[in-house]
This record gives structure tokens, sequence and C-alpha cells, in this order.
């Protein structure tokens, strides 16, 4: 897959090893929960704008929730609205925010790599935004307790998948390399089952 843009090979790498070690956490029957309720839940089509008119609007590839923040807080026909949820992502549920403004639903985050124009999203009413410790930062709540950044049907398969990388870029594999190396063998397992 190739980047989108002039996007640095270092900042490819950080976001990769970032991306596996998010996904590799522990475990919970929280999860698997919050994940069969979640899935269950009705889905509506996003529409996501050219990357070249986001990143000129100033919208900040991988930070959604902030983007639609700004957008609703910059609307000046007060016709924006943030709404969070989950983006299906294989068998898993990325957490993702969206805005509806004027009655259509749009993703206001720039990729790194290319992504589909349309794709299905899952609002979920029970997140609500908590102000974090430090008080600069929210935190995604839902019946009370803080939400994970994905919901997993196998965890650990991400678990797995952590562990290769690193043993593949320990051993030189460039993180790009390993991670598609990672995803390859994974898709070949998922295949025989």
């Amino acid at each position: 897959m190739v980047p989108v843009g002039n996007v640095a090979a270092s900042d490819l790498t950080d976001m990769i090893q970032r991306t596996i070690e998010l996904m590799a956490f522990p475990p919970s029957a929280s999860e698997a929960t919050t994940y069969a309720e979640v899935i269950a839940l009705p889905r509506v089509a996003v529409a996501r704008p050219p990357e070249e008119d986001l990143l000129k609007a100033g919208f900040v590839p991988y930070d959604c929730h902030r983007n639609c923040a700004e957008q609703v807080a910059n609307d000046p026909k007060a016709s924006s609205r943030h709404v969070v949820g989950w983006l299906p992502y294989g068998e898993d549920l990325v957490l993702h925010s969206v805005a509806e403004i004027a009655g259509r639903w749009l993703c206001l985050t720039p990729q790194f790599w290319p992504a589909p124009s349309r794709f299905d999203f899952i609002p979920d009413p029970h997140i609500e935004w908590r102000d974090g410790h430090d008080g600069l930062s929210k935190i995604a709540f839902r019946h009370g307790h803080e939400v994970p950044v994905a919901l997993r049907k196998n965890p650990h398969r991400h678990i797995r998948m952590r562990d290769e990388f690193l043993a593949m870029v320990e051993a030189g594999m460039s993180a790009l390399e390993a991670r598609d190396a990672v995803a390859k063998t994974t898709e070949c397992a998922s295949e025989e089952l």
C-alpha cells in the first residue's frame, strides 16, 4: 500500500509501531460484552471528502475527535454535530469520530494511506466525553467505563501480531515491511480456519 502525499518515513514508522502496540492490549470480559453490544447497533454510511480538501481546511491526520470537535466549535451556522462511535475495520471496531453536517455524515480526518471515499460507521449513543486528569484532554466513557481505542473480536490475534512484528523489526526488517508481512501471515491463517 502506498502512502498518500509526502509523508516522512519516520512518521509512518511511528504510526505503524504505535498502532500495533495500541491494538495489543490485554483482553477483558468487558471488551467482549461491549463488542457484542456495539456490533448490533445500526450503521450509517459516511462520506470522506478528498484528502487535499481536508488538509487545506486545516484538519489533522489521525485526530478525528479533535477535528470533529473543532468543526462543531467553528461552524457559524451551527449545523454540525460531533458523533462518536465505531469504525468497522475487518472484524475489529475502532473508536472514531465523524461529523453530521446539515444531515450529511462526513469523515473529516485525513489519512496517510489511501482510504475509501465511503464507509460504514456505527454511531454509539452510549459514549460520553469526560475531562481528562490534565484538564486539557477528553476521555471517552461508555456506561461509566473508559473505552479502549478499539474493540477486537480476537484480541489474542493482535497480541501475536505485535510479537511477530517486533521480532521482524528486531531482525532488521523495516516497520512497513514487517507490518505487511504480519498482515499477510494473518490473512493466510484466517483463510485456513
